[in-house]
């Protein structure tokens, strides 16, 4: 999971080199976040495709979940760069934090945000959705896998369980009277697409749980939330 890199997201997330190309035609340089970066494969693929053109900015909850050297680690495991490579290369950056509370960007100042197999893990998984949207500039694109897991046993799914007169309402379903959220179809299934926007889902919350806390096999966390 730590090590996902650019052919595996064309996968989950589409073409993401023709979002990029496509963005780089009427700018000389964008930012892309990368939420849930892990040891940085996908951002050091995108670093060493574009060098100066992006300015590639990762994030993992915390430090052992992937930092700086393991990134330059695997990066040469994998024979992504040489060691020599390091010399010119400008490196992606690693921050740490709770990416399902406030991002740490501006509004709009972002150009493409990436996330593949990690919203499943995070408590309040609507409100990054919205996050996206705040941080996304104008002409912005988010790609995010949907946030479920299919090593979850089924009685323990949806993880994100959004309930109306105590029923599960399907997600898909309530996006679609949002114009900054949808999903597309890629190469493996279907993936959450956002622009954009003030994105404000109308729901509350009511909590999160995380399942490894009552099966140490299990990784996810359920976001419960009703529709107001």
């Amino acid at each position: 999971m730590k090590t996902r890199g650019l052919k595996e997201a064309r996968k989950k997330l589409g073409n993401i080199d023709k979002v990029i190309d496509n963005m780089l035609k009427e700018k000389k340089k964008i930012k892309i976040f990368e939420s849930g970066c892990g040891y940085g494969r996908l951002m050091m693929d995108l670093a060493v495709k574009y060098g100066n053109k992006v300015e590639i900015i990762g994030m993992n909850l915390k430090p052992s979940h992937g930092d700086k050297k393991m990134m330059i680690q695997n990066a040469i495991k994998e024979k992504i760069i040489s060691k020599k490579d390091l010399e010119n290369l400008k490196l992606p950056k690693i921050i740490y934090g709770d990416a399902g509370e406030k991002l740490p960007f501006k509004t709009n100042s972002v150009d493409l945000v990436l996330s593949q197999t990690s919203s499943y893990l995070y408590k309040d998984k609507l409100h990054f959705f919205e996050e996206v949207a705040r941080v996304l500039n104008k002409k912005g694109i988010a790609r995010i896998t949907f946030p479920e897991s299919s090593s979850i046993p089924k009685e323990f799914l949806p993880l994100l369980r959004i309930y109306k007169n105590g029923k599960i309402i399907n997600f898909e379903k309530v996006i679609q009277k949002y114009k900054e959220i949808k999903s597309i179809k890629t190469g493996k299934g279907k993936t959450i697409e956002i622009k954009s926007g003030k994105l404000k889902f109308n729901v509350n919350f009511e909590a999160s749980i995380n399942l490894n806390n009552l099966d140490k096999r299990l990784f996810g966390v359920q976001s419960i939330y009703y529709i107001k």
